[in-house]
């Protein structure tokens, strides 16, 4: 009995180890599995990553190619840009402007000087009714005293011309007395409209150091107005001069007009009564001739506006 008992308990010994064997060899190969897994995981991912790297350094390497590109075409544009800024001061300062393209069928209304809030809103009425726009060569004083009434007249699509401050002759004043008077205007005009406002078109008042006998002044002029960046626009069409005066009737300031008035026509008016009482007839006029009113960046821009 006692020997019976004795080897049942070596049978049993023996047969729990065979389980315990076979699970420590289980998780043995579990483990060694899971290694070449994580090998093989590893490998992988490294050369993914490596091929990535690749990729990268690639992609670095046609940026700095595609970098260098755009400097060259930067220095080559900003090269290009001083030349046309060079060749753009010489033709202003060359350039006095009394006509657009003879071949066009357009005509430039400018007004001069400005004036009372009531004059202004007769020539915006005219121009609204006649869907037509125009250039006002405002004075300095006038932007400082109403700048809402030059502002409506930007936001409606006319322009705004420099034609200084106060009126003062350019024969009467040097160089920094000249300089002074178009920048106070520049900065008024900024402020009525509420931005940075530019314009192309200077007008000298009263014609002073542009007529025939003032060649040497004139070319000083130029340099001046050039180098803020505008032209000196004229008129060859005014009935103040070509009637000798500024109070002929409305009638005769359009038969005037509309006698003179050709293709490319630059036509000065002012801001005062008869003057605007014929704006109207002038528009109509002109289009019964086959001409159509416009601002001067209209004739001379081809409508590119400030």
């Amino acid at each position: 009995m006692v020997i019976i008992e004795s080897s049942y308990r070596r049978s049993r010994h023996n047969k729990s180890k065979v389980p315990t064997r076979n699970i420590i060899f289980g998780v043995l190969l579990l483990a060694v599995f899971i290694l070449v897994v994580l090998s093989l995981v590893q490998y992988l991912s490294g050369r993914a990553l490596h091929s990535e790297i690749d990729e990268l350094k690639e992609s670095v390497r046609q940026l700095e190619q595609e970098n260098e590109t755009l400097q060259r075409q930067y220095e080559e544009i900003l090269e290009e840009n001083i030349t046309l800024r060079e060749e753009n001061h010489m033709l202003r300062s060359s350039k006095i402007i009394t006509h657009g393209d003879r071949d066009s069928n357009k005509v430039a209304l400018t007004i001069d000087d400005g004036g009372r809030s009531d004059l202004v809103d007769i020539a915006l009425q005219s121009l609204a009714e006649e869907n037509t726009r125009a250039t006002f060569f405002v004075l300095g004083t006038w932007l400082e005293l109403e700048p809402d009434v030059w502002r409506q007249i930007v936001e409606e699509g006319h322009e705004l011309g420099n034609h200084t401050y106060s009126h003062r002759y350019l024969t009467d004043m040097n160089t920094d007395e000249i300089n002074a008077e178009l920048a106070l205007w520049q900065e008024l005009a900024d402020k009525a409209v509420g931005r940075s406002y530019k314009t192309y078109f200077f007008r000298p008042p009263g014609l002073e150091g542009f007529h025939e006998n003032q060649s040497e002044q004139r070319n000083q002029y130029l340099e001046i107005v050039a180098e803020k960046g505008m032209f000196v626009t004229l008129w060859d069409v005014d009935h103040f001069y070509g009637l000798g005066g500024g109070n002929m009737p409305a009638e005769r300031i359009t038969d005037y007009v509309l006698d003179k008035a050709q293709s490319g026509s630059i036509i000065l008016l002012h801001c005062r009564e008869n003057d605007l009482a014929a704006l109207p007839a002038i528009i109509q006029g002109l289009r019964d001739q086959g001409l159509e009113p416009c601002s001067l960046s209209e004739l001379l821009l081809n409508g590119f506006a400030t």
